[in-house]
């Protein structure tokens, strides 16, 4: 009998709970990641050799790279983790044969805080994702 009535006291105090605000909470941390993860887009720079004139190979521009690939979760798990972006660039990773991803595309390229992890996120800017990452392990000294 008191296990029943406990029971039926969660249940009612779980039954109080908005199904709006439970909504709208989820919403608001995984919406506006450069607002969350405070990003100037205007800072982000498409980094050497191809910052001298817009490159073939990039379809919109570098903010729009950080955009798309913000929305990634590991992206931005890197970011809270303190992680820096460094820039835009042009990335490639290994192929093998017969593959039918994308072997280089744009890529957001992120500084782990560690400083002994190089990302670089690559972007399909026509699917809006991130398709592919390449990571480089450097020594820190």
């Amino acid at each position: 009998m008191i296990s029943l009535s406990i029971l039926l006291l969660i249940n009612l105090s779980f039954g109080c709970i908005d199904q709006d605000s439970t909504k709208n909470s989820s919403m608001q941390s995984s919406n506006n990641t450069s607002i969350n993860l405070d990003i100037n887009y205007s800072e982000i720079k498409l980094l050497p050799p191809y910052n001298e004139s817009k490159p073939e190979w990039l379809k919109t521009n570098e903010s729009n790279i950080a955009r798309i690939a913000l929305k990634d979760i590991r992206v931005q798990q890197m970011i809270q983790e303190g992680g820096t972006i460094i820039g835009v660039t042009y990335s490639c990773h290994p192929t093998y044969e017969g593959y039918d991803g994308i072997g280089c595309a744009p890529a957001l390229k992120i500084k782990s805080k560690s400083e002994n992890e190089i990302v670089d996120f690559l972007v399909d800017e026509e699917k809006e994702v991130v398709a592919e990452t390449v990571t480089e392990i450097t020594s820190s000294n």
